[in-house]
């Protein structure tokens, strides 16, 4: 950290806003009369300056940074809860040899820095703490073409200090908030049938209050109600209400078929048997892709005895007739399509992606594992972790050589990719898979000690607001996926660029049976491994159906 330069702080009021000013300068410039403060020892290089109070509007601000970063920052206090909040940008500026460089080295190097800052369990915790650490980091030779950051501090009201994942206020009545929560469990659950008890658990509001608004959606036809039989009997279980024999438009289903226990070997009985299986998870995953086929019929079993239901719809893409389902039948080709968590790497910006951006799990030049599962932490004494691991390659790849070559072909702009106007044709029919209006595509950090910033997501060399699609190693794991620190941590080691639910078990399925030729499609819906909240779900899952569908429509 040695250096002939000094950092000089100043601090600089405006009314609510507290600006501080770090400069790089000369130890031979430094104003004397000026100087309150010179630190010694490991702090050695820090100088502070008189505050300027500016009341009257007379100090002069510099000209437009060359890069900034605008934040919230909340603090919680952990014995009352209660919360601060503040917004914080900072602006940088740099040496003059560095400002001759491309607009995306001062971006990401700005980003290097600020992620520097911010690293998960070693984050200030006061004001004083932290301006040092910002000075400390300047000293840093590999910050030296830094010659100025400006951090501005402006505190917000109660109103504003709300983040996700804290509860906000519902002014709603009650039988309105539970109608919402019952439609979308029992979507999700489709084709699996949920009596009372169990939506009364879920939901958890009285067994009473639930049957009354089940009887409500009843009356309104958007659910079924089944008896329920075996050990169950005298009990009843709802499920969404899907039209038979009728094209289902607003779901993109298809004709559906209700079948009888036993009789699901409909592909086994039929002369032409698809050749391409295609999995998912989520309900509207199922939907993003049952949207992509022509000529469908969707097969479905109602379990009235308990267990699982099970649906599966046949149709074709192009010349391949595909099954969308839950597990691979004996088929050439397998693609696991759907939603995943996007890493928000600051330290490297082209592998930073934004919610409904796509990747592709592909090994890459630091990994050769396209699919890498963590099933188990330990750390040492010196505080060094190790990880468990299962890597999947994937023994065909054509597959994801068409996704490159795809990738190749249209990037890095994707403006006229094909996906995008197959995205937009049955986005135009299904309006529910739409970009969600009016909400925020944000990345939230918990950096321990109460404190979460929430940051929109980094990126450089996007043109317009298309899509990006990337070829990279995906992660799972419910080890790091739930820890902040390791979710970072193994991310970096393993250069991740998303996390997945997990899928571990599909993969060794899929191999089981034998099939070597698979492609995992997801997009991103959330910054945790695609499972936090649902509010992007099902765009990002359209996003992957529609890739999905150009991978098939290259195979001859």
């Amino acid at each position: 950290m040695e250096s002939s330069w000094v950092i000089v702080m100043t601090p600089i009021r405006r009314g609510q806003m507290t600006t501080m000013e770090c400069v790089r300068t000369s130890s031979d410039n430094l104003d004397q009369n000026q100087i309150v403060h010179v630190a010694t020892g490991v702090n050695q290089g820090i100088v502070i300056y008189k505050a300027i109070i500016d009341d009257k509007g007379a100090y002069t601000p510099l000209a437009d940074s060359e890069s900034e970063i605008t934040y919230k920052c909340f603090v919680v206090n952990q014995d009352s809860n209660d919360v601060r909040a503040e917004n914080r940008k900072l602006h940088f500026w740099f040496v003059p040899s560095a400002q001759k460089k491309v607009t995306s080295f001062l971006v990401q190097t700005s980003f290097m820095f600020f992620n520097d800052l911010i690293t998960p369990g070693h984050v200030p915790k006061d004001y004083a703490t932290f301006i040092k650490r910002v000075m400390r980091l300047m000293l840093l030779d590999k910050y030296n073409n830094i010659s100025r950051i400006h951090l501005d501090v402006i505190p917000l009201d109660k109103n504003e200090a709300v983040f996700e994942g804290m509860e906000e206020r519902d002014d709603r009545p009650l039988e309105v908030r539970v109608q919402e929560q019952l439609m979308r469990t029992i979507e999700e659950a489709y084709p699996n049938v949920l009596t009372t008890e169990e939506l009364s658990k879920v939901i958890r509001q009285d067994e009473k209050l639930i049957v009354r608004i089940l009887d409500q959606m009843l009356s309104e036809e958007s659910i079924h109600r089944m008896a329920m039989e075996g050990k169950h009997k005298g009990k009843f279980a709802y499920v969404l209400r899907v039209a038979q024999d009728e094209e289902n438009a607003d779901l993109g289903m298809g004709k559906v078929e209700v079948m009888a226990e036993g009789n699901m070997d409909v592909i086994t009985k039929m002369k032409d048997k698809p050749t391409v299986a295609i999995i998912t998870n989520l309900m509207c995953e199922k939907r993003a892709v049952d949207a992509m086929m022509q000529d469908k019929t969707t097969y479905v079993r109602y379990e009235t005895k308990g267990g699982d239901s099970h649906v599966y719809t046949i149709g074709f893409i192009g010349p391949h007739k595909c099954v969308s389902t839950k597990l691979p039948a004996d088929i050439e080709h397998v693609l696991l399509v759907g939603v995943c968590g996007s890493v928000c790497n600051l330290g490297d910006l082209a592998k930073s992606s934004r919610l409904g951006d796509i990747i592709i799990a592909s090994p890459s030049r630091e990994q050769d594992s396209a699919y890498i599962y963590c099933d188990n932490v330990d750390e040492d004494d010196s505080g060094q972790f190790s990880f468990s691991l299962k890597n999947w390659t994937i023994p065909d790849p054509s597959l994801m050589r068409k996704a490159a070559s795809l990738v190749n072909e249209y990037g890095p702009s994707f403006e006229n990719a094909p996906w995008n106007q197959l995205f937009a044709e049955v986005v135009s029919q299904l309006s529910d898979f739409a970009r969600p209006e009016g909400v925020e595509d944000k990345v939230q950090m918990q950096l321990g000690d109460g404190q979460i910033i929430e940051i929109a997501p980094p990126s450089i060399d996007r043109a317009g607001n298309w899509p990006m699609v990337r070829l990279g190693p995906l992660g799972c794991g419910k080890p790091v996926v739930s820890d902040t620190y390791l979710r970072t941590a193994f991310a970096d080691e393993r250069g991740l660029l998303g996390y997945d639910t997990e899928f571990d078990q599909v993969l060794e399925s899929i191999l089981g049976n034998r099939c070597n030729s698979f492609l995992i499609v997801r997009a991103c819906s959330d910054y945790h491994d695609g499972q936090k909240g649902n509010v992007w779900q099902p765009y990002a899952s359209m996003q992957a159906a529609a890739f999905a569908k150009s991978v098939l429509l290259q195979l001859s």
